[in-house]
């Protein structure tokens, strides 16, 4: 399927911007970025975009469900192509995140919920260093 009907069926009108990003981003490969990340490959393929913009485009991916936000450890924002259900290796050094499929965790006991709480999610990241 082209950008511009994954666009519309998501329910997003297919602007210049949103094409230029979703090109990128939905290519048939599963991927971890960040807006910045996104913007270098903009300017690589001869074309320019503010990150203000990229930010309001990742925001009505993400909010329509196409993409995901990862939970992660840091300030910068982590996006995920990849909507199943599954969690994350992240390699302290660099940042990468490597996907974990949801059968490869055992989660058999979880702790109470705190009353006036209920559980919105479950994402786990296991942070990995290299051996010295």
């Amino acid at each position: 399927m082209n950008s511009k009907k994954k666009l519309r069926k998501a329910g997003l009108r297919a602007t210049k911007q949103r094409i230029v990003v979703a090109d990128i981003l939905f290519n048939g490969q599963h991927r971890h970025f960040t807006a910045e990340d996104l913007q270098s490959e903009i300017i690589k393929i001869g074309k320019h975009m503010s990150l203000a913009t990229i930010y309001n485009c990742l925001k009505s991916f993400r909010d329509l469900g196409v993409i995901k936000q990862v939970e992660s450890l840091s300030e910068t924002a982590v996006f995920d192509t990849n909507v199943e259900y599954h969690h994350h290796f992240m390699n302290e050094e660099t940042g990468e995140l490597i996907d974990i499929k949801p059968s490869e965790i055992n989660l058999s006991k979880l702790p109470k919920i705190p009353e006036g709480y209920s559980q919105s999610g479950l994402d786990v990241i296991i942070k990995l260093r290299k051996n010295s």
